[in-house]
């Protein structure tokens, strides 16, 4: 079991690939945090994984709001007394209503609405347990960026400037946590066909990118959470500050 009693918090958790990433990350013994901001959702996951006799904890969470957050983490390390992993996988994206268009017809509180949860909340999770792995010496910190920040594709200006700035956050702090023990990454999901999407306007967009990999299928969260566990596991102790891109051979960088 490569996450054996590692305690390993995962955002947006609740649903989609975050859900994915819980399961996974449970079946390797983790104790897995469910940190989302659906109350509910978070829940069920955490009870499915208890009723399968893996370790699932719910904790109702808001990325967005720093309080929020270091309720998190301090009733995590109450809990279980550290934290291994942090994953941050919250985010807004299509299948949230995101809007598209050209940058100078985008509103600013939409701008301000993606960049909070993307960015920012991936600061605060960041900032509120990067002291907990400081006095530990050691941890996993693992950011989930996007494909669009290689090329600009999607005509969403605010979400793919979200996702390059979480490339450079991962960057800055590779840098200055080495010293601790502590690694951070980030990965780029390809367009993915999780299980809750269900919307034509989703499931076309997923199928349309087909013809630019070389693995000629949609994405599915099997293919996305193998790499995750990589990076949470002893396998990539000598790995930081990398983007590992897992989209089928449809960017090579």
């Amino acid at each position: 079991m490569r996450l054996k009693d590692k305690v390993t918090v995962i955002t947006g958790a609740g649903h989609g690939i975050g859900k994915a990433y819980a399961r996974r990350f449970a079946q390797e013994r983790a104790r897995v945090v469910i940190a989302d901001i659906d109350e509910k959702a978070g829940d069920g996951v955490a009870k499915a994984l208890c009723d399968s006799g893996l370790s699932g904890w719910a904790r109702a969470t808001d990325v967005t709001s720093a309080a929020s957050v270091e309720g998190l983490v301090r009733e995590t390390v109450d809990r279980f007394g550290h934290i291994d992993v942090l994953l941050n996988n919250a985010a807004i994206y299509v299948t949230q209503h995101l809007w598209k268009g050209a940058v100078e017809e985008l509103a600013i509180e939409e701008w301000d609405r993606v960049l909070e949860v993307n960015l920012k909340g991936v600061f605060l999770c960041c900032r509120a347990v990067i002291p907990v792995m400081k006095r530990q010496k050691s941890g996993k910190i693992i950011n989930i960026a996007s494909g669009t920040f290689f090329n600009g594709t999607g005509n969403m200006p605010h979400y793919t400037t979200s996702k390059g700035g979480v490339v450079a956050l991962t960057r800055v702090m590779a840098r200055q946590l080495g010293a601790w023990g502590i690694n951070v990454n980030c990965m780029t999901p390809g367009s993915t066909m999780s299980e809750e999407v269900v919307t034509d306007e989703v499931r076309k967009r997923r199928e349309g990118g087909i013809e630019k990999r070389a693995f000629s299928r949609v994405e599915v969260p099997e293919d996305i959470v193998g790499t995750a566990l990589f990076l949470a596991s002893s396998d990539s102790d000598f790995v930081t500050g990398q983007l590992l891109v897992v989209e089928g051979g449809a960017i090579m960088h």
